[in-house]
């Protein structure tokens, strides 16, 4: 894979995945419509009893539960395993199933309990349409194990987080399937965001026949350049610490000066690459706006990013994550106080905590060298010095390549989506990377289409519209033959529709055209960029 425009020259190797707590949009099947009838057209009951299930011997794997489980649809069975050595998973078998196996993926540097309430609500919507659901924990316990700690001197544990506990759940979960049905499924699908994202392009690279479908948000393709990105903020707000005051009015300004450059004056900014702005140059020094020269030096290596010898590494954080928006507490549905895209990651909260940070000092403790050490000081990194060794952690961690070849070649099918304004995850990075993947191959859209979502914060939440059903589409575009050209997406506040746009499938961006609501989708369309 190549990383140009920015720097890997020597360390071409290093790109990987991660970061964050959302397995979905929190959307999943919620524009499923028309297609719920052909997903139950031709169900199948158990072959057995669930309880039976607890004899099951395979070679691979392990049960340890089955049982009906009361947060499902009645009559499911729940079946918890284990695949050696600490790779724990957990099956949902529906009374009515369709044929069709849904797994989602993983948040942050995983380790989420199959005995707890992650992702159940996202699964037992897809049992309730007829879908067998699936999870793993990656290998470990977050709980017992927090960050990156799990991953100290434990190499097998790093495989298992990286690619082997999702591929060896799949096909656990598979074998469960035909055992408990009499038949194999037909289909099987994947979604995740985040580290989920992430996870998702992995197994279409390295595993592509263990899903048909693919639907990933915000993934994470240079986890070393993530990683360092982060450190790159941190150091910068470190030395000149920002507030939300600060952040404030440095959103409040660019949103005056740059909010039209897309020709709409709507409170987003729908491509941050189109915003020529530098802290420098364009910030005001004086008067009741003004930033002071410190200040003005932190936000300049923030949009900067960091730099090898005066040369980019990673890009610099793009504009328009500024204002505060809608977000979302960690892990449900409910919206949290309005702040802006760069709060809690990049400046601290109340607490101090700062997730940019915490993520960053568990990162070059543990996953980041191939020999840890567990008391570093985060502020000593010297990229210059320390890029090279973080060369093998790379080789296990990383989304390396931009063929699917593979995965295409058995009619695989992926949709991916990152949101303009989002401070978890460089958005840069996937649109150059789908650059790339055009590139390499001019009838990509064929198998791959990326959507960008203007204004929307890491995996949800911000400025704009955030819920949109990513896997729907993709299960049509594998079955029936419909490749998605654009998507529906709303913003909800409290229990209300506010605003609905078409999402457009990349390089088309959305256009107003000039006469209706700027809050309904109906007055929008999908053109070519300018």
């Amino acid at each position: 894979m190549r990383l140009a425009p920015y720097l890997w020259g020597a360390f071409a190797a290093l790109i990987a995945p991660v970061v964050l707590f959302a397995q979905t949009n929190g959307s999943s099947f919620s524009a499923a419509g028309t297609s719920v009838a052909d997903w139950r057209k031709d169900t199948h009951a158990p072959a057995m009893d669930c309880a039976a299930l607890r004899e099951r011997e395979a070679a691979d794997y392990r049960i340890g539960s089955a049982e009906p489980d009361p947060g499902f649809p009645a009559n499911t069975c729940t079946v918890r395993g284990r695949v050696s050595p600490t790779v724990e998973f957990v099956v949902n078998l529906p009374a009515h199933w369709n044929g069709r196996l849904y797994m989602h993926g993983n948040g942050g540097y995983g380790g989420q309990s199959v005995h707890g309430s992650y992702g159940v609500a996202t699964r037992a919507r897809a049992v309730s349409l007829g879908f067998a659901a699936a999870f793993t924990n990656l290998g470990h316990d977050a709980e017992r194990s927090p960050g990156a700690t799990w991953a100290h001197d434990n190499r097998e544990a790093e495989i298992d987080y990286s690619y082997r506990a999702l591929h060896e759940t799949a096909v656990a979960a598979k074998a469960i399937l035909t055992h408990y049905y009499g038949r194999k499924p037909s289909f099987a699908y994947f979604e995740g965001c985040s580290t989920g994202g992430g996870q998702g392009l992995k197994a279409a690279q390295r595993y592509p026949a263990d899903f048909d479908g693919i639907a990933i948000g915000a993934p994470v393709f240079d986890f070393v350049g993530l990683q360092i990105y982060g450190w790159n903020n941190q150091m910068a707000i470190r030395e000149t610490p920002l507030n939300a005051a600060t952040v404030a009015r440095l959103g409040d300004f660019i949103m005056a000066r740059y909010d039209a450059v897309d020709g709409l004056v709507d409170g987003v900014i729908d491509d941050p690459r189109r915003v020529a702005f530098r802290p420098e140059h364009d910030l005001p020094r004086s008067g009741s706006g003004g930033f002071g020269a410190a200040v003005i030096e932190a936000l300049e290596r923030i949009y900067a990013g960091p730099m090898v010898n005066g040369r980019p590494l990673y890009p610099g954080i793009p504009v328009g994550a500024e204002p505060a928006g809608q977000k979302y507490q960690s892990g449900t549905n409910a919206p949290a106080t309005p702040e802006s895209g760069w709060a809690t990651r990049l400046f601290p909260d109340a607490s101090g905590y700062a997730q940019q940070k915490d993520n960053v000092e568990t990162w070059l403790r543990f996953l980041a060298f191939e020999e840890d050490d567990p008391g570093l000081d985060w502020t000593s990194l010297d990229i210059v010095r320390d890029l090279p060794r973080m060369a093998y952690m790379s080789a296990i961690m990383d989304v390396a390549s931009t063929d699917l070849s593979l995965f295409r070649k058995r009619g695989g099918k992926v949709l991916m989506y990152h949101g303009w304004a989002d401070t978890g995850v460089n958005p840069l990075m996937t649109a150059e990377y789908y650059d790339r993947v055009l590139q390499d191959d001019e009838n990509a859209p064929d198998y791959f289409r990326l959507f960008m979502v203007p204004g929307m914060f890491h995996c949800r939440g911000g400025l704009n519209v955030d819920r949109f059903d990513a896997i729907t589409p993709v299960i049509d575009w594998v079955e029936r033959s419909h490749p998605p050209s654009r998507l529906i997406a709303s913003r909800v506040e409290g229990e209300e529709v506010t605003r609905t746009r078409p999402l457009c499938a990349y390089p088309q961006v959305v256009r107003y055209s000039g006469s209706g609501s700027i809050d309904q989708a109906a007055n929008f369309g999908c053109e070519s960029p300018p």
